[in-house]
């Protein structure tokens, strides 16, 4: 299989070295042609360093004449005198090989300069060797007035591809930088996703507890053994979901360099991860619905799963609200006295005068679904209005005309930090 695959190398530089024949400088010998198939030749064989290099160069040359007496016989140039004179060709490609082989292919530290001044001695020499083969062929060639010129077509070929040979180095270097900056780029965003997702698992879990909690204690309450029995096999149920919930919640921590598990949380990070949260809910369900964030300063949040819960219920509400219209959704923060105050209004369809009372109701809802006639639980805001008022002793508010729709969360600042 490796034979096969240098086999394949080889044709290719060959058939390469053949198009590039046909581009010469200029003529410096008689019968002796000065190609560009020795710029392009020596940049091939250090891009394919597993190749032998004495073994790729006169597969090279011996390709190169066939081809080149094939070409001259289209000329009306029999066979035979065409393949004499190209078979001198082999000597150069001969030289070429074994002076790279021994200069630089054995050599285990390398540069780039020492490649440049390694094609300029195989090109210089090869080139002698050839020369001197051919007149000793042909003894009409001269040879004393084209040692410089060689030198200088040595120097111009080795200038060439060592150019070629940098602008491919630099250009690899450059699409290996990209595709890391796109990796970096794209754990970037896993790592805040999972974040995101750990997050919400996690506040979760709060509410899990809660439930298990619950259930205990309604458990210890009941006086009736069979409602005893089955409230206390939920309470077990909760327990064995929240340790599985957990052992997941371990897994992706453990891959993840910083916990998500912090005591405090910015009002900004909370506002990040809820709005990248939103913002693929939307592009997933193909909504034409904005969130819009603006925060003048930051605070810390104690008990902030409570506070993202919150946020969460109101601005899911809201793009229910909106559904398949267009809409806008603002959330803003001021800080006013010793109170924070947080408003999250919508564009969306306005609440009903006479519903407004009793939207925070358990089990009032006015969505349902058109096709199944299911009407929501409703719920959400329930537990909106429980939150706010049990556990940061703060109020809500909410008003509703033609044109928005406004929540207004009012909260002592020694509940929230």
């Amino acid at each position: 299989m490796v034979k096969w695959t240098h086999f394949k190398k080889r044709i290719y530089i060959s058939l390469m070295d053949v198009i590039f024949s046909f581009f010469s400088l200029s003529y410096i010998l008689a019968g002796f042609r000065i190609t560009l198939s020795l710029v392009i030749f020596p940049v091939f064989l250090n891009l394919y360093k597993s190749l032998n290099p004495i073994i790729t160069s006169v597969f090279t040359g011996m390709t190169g004449v066939i081809f080149r007496s094939l070409f001259m016989t289209l000329d009306g140039k029999s066979f035979i005198p065409a393949f004499k004179q190209s078979y001198p060709e082999v000597t150069f490609h001969l030289v070429y090989g074994l002076i790279y082989y021994f200069l630089y292919y054995k050599r285990k530290e390398t540069s780039h300069f020492f490649w440049f001044i390694t094609v300029v001695l195989c090109d210089l020499f090869a080139n002698l060797s050839e020369v001197i083969f051919r007149v000793f062929i042909y003894s009409d060639i001269g040879f004393e007035t084209n040692i410089k010129s060689l030198i200088l077509i040595a120097l111009i070929r080795g200038g060439f591809a060592f150019i070629i040979l940098l602008s491919i180095h630099y250009y690899n270097l450059f699409t290996v930088k990209k595709e890391h900056e796109e990796r970096y780029r794209r754990l970037v965003i896993l790592s805040s996703e999972l974040e995101s997702e750990v997050y919400y698992m996690n506040m979760n879990n709060n509410y899990i507890e809660n439930v298990m909690s619950n259930a205990y204690n309604l458990y210890e309450k009941l006086e009736n053994d069979d409602d005893k029995k089955m409230a206390l096999m939920i309470s077990k149920d909760v327990h064995e979901i929240k340790k599985n919930y957990s052992r997941v919640i371990g897994g992706i921590e453990s891959i993840m360099e910083d916990k998500v598990r912090y005591k405090f949380m910015t009002l900004y990070a909370i506002m990040d991860i809820l709005k990248k949260n939103i913002d693929m809910y939307i592009e997933k369900n193909n909504l034409n619905i904005s969130l819009n964030v603006y925060i003048k300063e930051d605070v810390n949040i104690y008990k902030h799963y409570y506070i993202m819960s919150v946020f969460r219920n109101l601005i899911m509400n809201a793009i229910e609200s909106i559904g398949e219209n267009d809409g806008n959704i603002n959330f803003k923060y001021t800080k006013e006295n010793n109170r924070y105050i947080f408003i999250i209004e919508d564009n969306g369809p306005s609440i009903k005068e006479n519903n407004i009372n009793y939207i925070f109701e358990p089990g009032f809802s006015t969505k349902f679904n058109k096709d199944s006639g299911n009407i929501k639980r409703g719920i959400g805001l329930t537990v909106v209005k429980d939150i706010v008022e049990k556990e940061f002793r703060g109020n809500i508010e909410v008003s509703s005309n033609s044109k928005s729709t406004k929540f207004i969360i009012i909260i002592p600042i020694e509940e929230m930090e």
